[in-house]
């Protein structure tokens, strides 16, 4: 069926925040006995699943909550400091130019997202956002319900394990680009409808998709 609206995740898939990320992390995690996060651990734990990740990090489950708001608060201070990914403002923009109907559902504070886009000079789309780590798929099941949709009249583009689950639980084909936060191990057990590795083979492929007679 022929996609009517393409979703988008925002932190690894629109932007680069990791280095924001790390070093809110290592705020934290100096002040709970964490373990830091380094250029020698990250690549390493782009291959685990979150809760691994946690264990490794000496982070109980139970605190992923805290961990997760803590972390969104202080990222509005750096939002100066987030970039586009490269390519994928011009990819917005060329959706915008070929009325492309878009939205953002993300667990990033809504205030973060649209202060990035008016920073950024870019019309804000709807924006859906959620403070659940492990929700994301109740999150796409409410944009379902107010756009009056069915599960695959929907794209969803992402860059995590729990994106690709999330979209399975809900039904709504799911593009894992590979530039984001998890690695290719870290999805394989949870595989996507599709993988793209540059902004230039996800446009290709949202053309298609979005021109497909059902």
């Amino acid at each position: 069926m022929k996609a009517k609206l393409i979703v988008f995740d925002f932190d690894g898939t629109l932007v680069d925040s990791k280095a924001i990320f790390i070093g809110l992390y290592n705020e934290l995690a100096s002040q709970k006995g964490y373990i830091l996060l380094d250029t020698e651990n990250i690549h390493y734990l782009r291959s685990l699943t979150i809760k691994q990740r946690c264990y490794y990090l000496g982070i109980p489950l139970y605190k992923i909550p805290f961990v997760a708001t803590y972390l969104i608060k202080k990222f509005h201070a750096s939002i100066d400091n987030l970039q586009f990914n490269k390519g994928m403002k011009t990819l917005l923009k060329s959706l915008q130019t070929k009325d492309y109907t878009y939205s953002i559902a993300s667990t990033n504070a809504k205030k973060n997202i649209q202060t990035f886009f008016e920073i950024q000079v870019v019309i804000a789309p709807e924006i859906y956002t959620s403070s659940k780590v492990f929700g994301k798929d109740v999150l796409l099941r409410r944009l379902l319900k107010d756009r009056k949709l069915q599960p695959d009249e929907v794209i969803y583009i992402g860059d995590e394990a729990r994106d690709v689950t999330a979209c399975r639980k809900c039904g709504i084909p799911v593009v894992w680009v590979s530039w984001g936060y998890d690695s290719a191990e870290a999805i394989a057990k949870t595989p996507p409808d599709h993988t793209v590795n540059t902004p230039e083979q996800l446009q290709e492929l949202i053309q298609q998709l979005v021109s497909a007679q059902g």
